[in-house]
């Protein structure tokens, strides 16, 4: 008995020494593991790569990754299904490298405020919409209206993947419009055009509150230059098919035109800084060193006695709200009317306003569109109104 211990004591420590050799396969100790989980997740950190991220730069627009991290407050973000790859319902992507699906989603805080994010990888099959990654957003969607937090998609994508693209499903996004109409008004929603987008996510921000486009990259169609062309026969290029000066000026889908990644996450920070977590909590006040009694004699300058006479609005807005600051909404679409977020005593308030500078303020289609979708956003965020008003009729 004692000599059969003995051997049993014997293998045990050589079994020791050889460490994980006699471990079963997928059954690596657990340090050796945990090592593994961090590596697949830098190189998924990397998208389609260095040579693609390279080529991002060239174009002069940010990795999806940057933007987040210029977006959120640093070390808030958490995300959700970074080892995401294309499902495997869809036989034609059997053995494509597609990290996270090519869309990165999760949630951190802007400015102090949580909020959800969904960011289109452009580095990974062009930001194609994947069932996989589709499945995702969906469920980011569904956490941020069960939890009230402000979603924002930042956009670079070629639209849904057409490997995939079968069926009502779409890739898996057929539930998108129907919870975007559910969660208009109860949550603010910001679609930031940062890039290229076509078909399905060209969709996400025509049902949005707030969609800002940068100048010569941010453009959105239902088909592509090249689809034009194969059906019609017409060569066109993306930004005069849907870039931001199509959008922000003609069709009024854009609202704000910036010039590159930077800024246009500076306009979604904001543009959030006037707005409540939900359509149940009031919109954040903010100390202002501007006092609330300031009386402005320029105003009695700027106001002509004749009413033949133009002038421009925003001197006026410039004079009555905290610190000469406002954020415009549309400014280059139905010129003819002004919509801007300000504070008053350092309450955020809606501006409605004529701009007798262009054709003496009148309201004509676009302008009265542009009012009214305005005035619902505020309603439905709690947001107070100002009306300035000086028209002499309406066209």
């Amino acid at each position: 008995m004692e000599g059969a211990l003995a051997m049993a004591s014997s293998e045990q420590e050589r079994d020791t020494e050889r460490g994980s050799e006699h471990l079963l396969p997928g059954t690596a100790p657990l340090g050796e593991l945990t090592d593994q989980l961090h590596a697949a997740r830098e190189k998924a950190k990397l998208g389609g790569g260095e040579e693609k991220i390279a080529k991002q730069h060239e174009r002069g627009k940010l990795t999806a990754r940057e933007r987040i991290a210029l977006l959120v407050d640093e070390g808030t973000f958490v995300e959700m299904g970074i080892h995401g790859r294309p499902h495997f319902a869809q036989r034609a992507m059997e053995g494509v490298e597609a990290p996270a699906d090519g869309v990165i989603t999760g949630w951190g805080d802007v400015e102090g405020r949580p909020c959800c994010i969904a960011a289109y990888d452009f580095t990974v099959m062009a930001g194609s919409m994947g069932m996989t990654g589709e499945l995702k957003v969906t469920r980011l969607r569904e956490m941020a209206l069960r939890k009230r937090m402000p979603f924002i998609w930042l956009l670079d994508s070629a639209g849904a993947r057409i490997q995939e693209a079968a069926g009502s499903m779409f890739a898996g996004s057929g539930h998108l419009f129907r919870e975007e109409v559910e969660m208009s008004g109860v949550i603010p929603m910001v679609a930031a055009m940062m890039g290229p987008c076509a078909a399905g996510t060209a969709y996400i921000p025509a049902l949005s509150d707030f969609v800002p486009m940068v100048s010569g990259q941010g453009a959105m169609a239902l088909a592509g230059p090249h689809l034009t062309k194969a059906v019609t026969g017409e060569e066109i290029s993306m930004e005069d098919l849907g870039g931001a000066k199509v959008h922000c000026r003609k069709s009024g889908v854009g609202d704000l035109e910036v010039k590159d990644d930077e800024e246009c996450i500076d306009a979604v920070k904001r543009y959030l800084s006037f707005f409540p977590s939900n359509c149940e909590e009031k919109p954040p006040q903010r100390e202002s060193e501007d006092p609330d009694d300031r009386m402005s004699e320029k105003l009695m300058e700027i106001v002509p006695d004749s009413s033949r006479q133009p002038y421009d609005m925003y001197d006026v807005i410039r004079e009555i709200v905290d610190d000469g600051e406002w954020f415009d909404i549309k400014p280059k679409f139905a010129r003819t009317l002004i919509t801007c977020f300000a504070r008053f005593g350092g309450q955020p308030a809606g501006i409605v306003a004529n701009q007798p500078k262009h054709l003496a303020g009148i309201l004509d289609n676009d302008s009265s569109d542009k009012a009214a979708r305005f005035i619902n956003l505020c309603d439905a965020f709690n947001i107070p109104l100002v009306f300035l008003q000086d028209v002499r009729c309406r066209r």
